[in-house]
Formats: C-alpha cells, structure tokens, sequence
C-alpha cells in the first residue's frame, strides 16, 4: 500500500470513531473532515518531533559530568 491509501484508511477509521462517539447519521462529511483534521494534525506534530530530533543532539546516559 501506498502513503495516501494509509492516511485514507487512518482517516476512514478516525472517522468512524466519532461516528461511534456521536451516533448521529447524516453527519459523514463533517466527521470525515474532524478526522482528516485529526489524524494531519498527529502527522504533522510527528513529522515536527522527527526534525527536532535531527536538530538537536541527543543526549547519551552519563555522557556529562559535573565539575566540582
């Protein structure tokens, strides 16, 4: 599967979440747009956390000492 089929299926899923929240028929396109919301806004926060990553160095346990 591709990228687009994943976040599609996210979607679709998130979606049908709010539906089983909810209950209410006829409210398709206003939960698939809450879900779209939803799962880009996780995307982009992971997407945001990789690059911080990259940009600062990681810390390795007892790689510092404390000057006396």
């Amino acid at each position: 599967m591709d990228r687009n089929q994943d976040l599609k299926e996210e979607i679709a899923r998130v979606a049908y979440e709010i539906y089983q929240q909810t209950r209410i028929s006829g409210m398709e396109v206003q939960n698939w747009l809450e879900a779209e919301r939803i799962v880009l806004e996780r995307l982009s926060v992971r997407e945001f956390s990789k690059a911080t990553k990259k940009l600062v160095p990681s810390r390795k346990k007892g790689g510092t000492k404390k000057k006396k």
